[in-house]
């Protein structure tokens, strides 16, 4: 997993193929209203919505997209483990690319600006909070792996 600002996402194009597209279509996006974008593999999906609450949720993970998170507005509390480390809770969904795991995980407050990089090994619960709700709008990058 890669955590940084969005600022510096790109100093890692030249180990992430597609991410030097992504970067540049999220740079030309006018408006944050909910949005699927197009990219030549894969494609830049522009969310709002209210966090979950994390107790009690899986975590998912994807076998053949890269999931990166942008939190552009507000902010998130983001699970995270080591798949090896989880165990499968149902069937690998094929057709959506997801895979929901339980396990023990560590929680990361991702705040507005900041971005990770979910990689096929990284079990993931996105869009959560410990506490209190918050409104987010976020930019979401699935790059084929």
């Amino acid at each position: 997993m890669i955590v940084c600002p969005f600022k510096d996402l790109s100093r890692y194009a030249a180990v992430i193929p597609g991410l030097e597209e992504a970067v540049a279509t999220i740079n030309g996006i006018q408006s944050l209203e909910p949005a699927t974008y197009p990219l030549s593999c894969g494609k830049v999906l522009v969310q709002q919505g209210t966090t979950k609450p994390a107790e009690g949720r899986l975590l998912e993970a994807h076998r053949q997209y890269l999931d990166i998170q942008y939190i552009v507005k507000g902010k998130e509390v983001m699970g995270w483990a080591d798949l090896k480390d989880c165990e499968p809770v149902g069937e690998f969904q094929d057709a959506k690319d997801v895979g929901k795991y339980s396990g023990d995980f560590e929680y990361m407050t991702i705040n507005e600006g900041v971005c990770y990089v979910a990689f096929p090994e990284d079990a993931h619960m996105p869009g959560r909070h410990l506490d209190v709700a918050n409104d987010f709008v976020k930019v979401v990058i699935k790059l084929k792996v």
